[in-house]
């Protein structure tokens, strides 16, 4: 089956240029990569988030992604035997996630010293994505990338102390994300 594709008559069509206006408009600076993402930061309650913009336009989407960074505690350093412990942990978060999710980046090519407790290991980091399709006839607006921008500030606002529970030593996922989640009754 043949489906239009606009962005095939409209090479010049560029997203993240309207991202850019967007981003110009808040006053937050950016950058183009040389892979042509678009990295910007952006501060949050528990601290400045690096995030970056990436259009593909071969599959025809628009893709948000952000670093949380969380730190390891003394003594905690991210070994096998806990990755099980993350991977439960980033399920109990995800279903509490509305657009986008949370998963674990693993950078292989910034492998851990020989000789230490994360040996070969590599970098882990938790990095939230949200992805939007664009349909072919229609294009991103200014509204859809700025709810893009709105749902990972608030996923990763919302989110952040679970992880950085875990990170930090809390023995269990599910006592991590308890710690961060809970729910006001009555009224003040």
């Amino acid at each position: 089956m043949n489906t239009p594709q606009a962005y095939d008559s409209d090479a010049a069509f560029d997203p993240l240029d309207m991202v850019e206006s967007i981003l110009a408009e808040e006053g937050l600076e950016f950058e183009r990569t040389p892979e042509g993402d678009l990295g910007f930061a952006l501060s949050g309650d528990w601290r400045t988030y690096e995030m970056w913009f990436s259009w593909r336009p071969e599959g025809e989407c628009l893709q948000l992604c952000c670093s949380l960074d969380v730190e390891t505690g003394a003594g905690r350093a991210l070994t096998p035997d806990r990755l099980p412990g993350l991977y439960e942990l980033l399920a109990l978060v995800n279903q509490h996630v509305w657009f986008g999710h949370f998963e674990v980046f693993r950078d292989a090519e910034a492998e851990t010293p020989a000789g230490t407790e994360k040996a070969g290991m590599g970098a882990y980091d938790i990095v939230f994505r949200h992805t939007v399709a664009l349909n072919p006839i229609e294009r991103a607006s200014v509204t859809s990338s700025a709810h893009m921008i709105n749902s990972a500030a608030e996923a990763v606002d919302r989110f952040y102390p679970a992880f950085d529970f875990w990170f930090k030593g809390v023995e269990t996922a599910r006592d991590a994300f308890a710690a961060c989640l809970f729910e006001t009754r009555g009224e003040a």
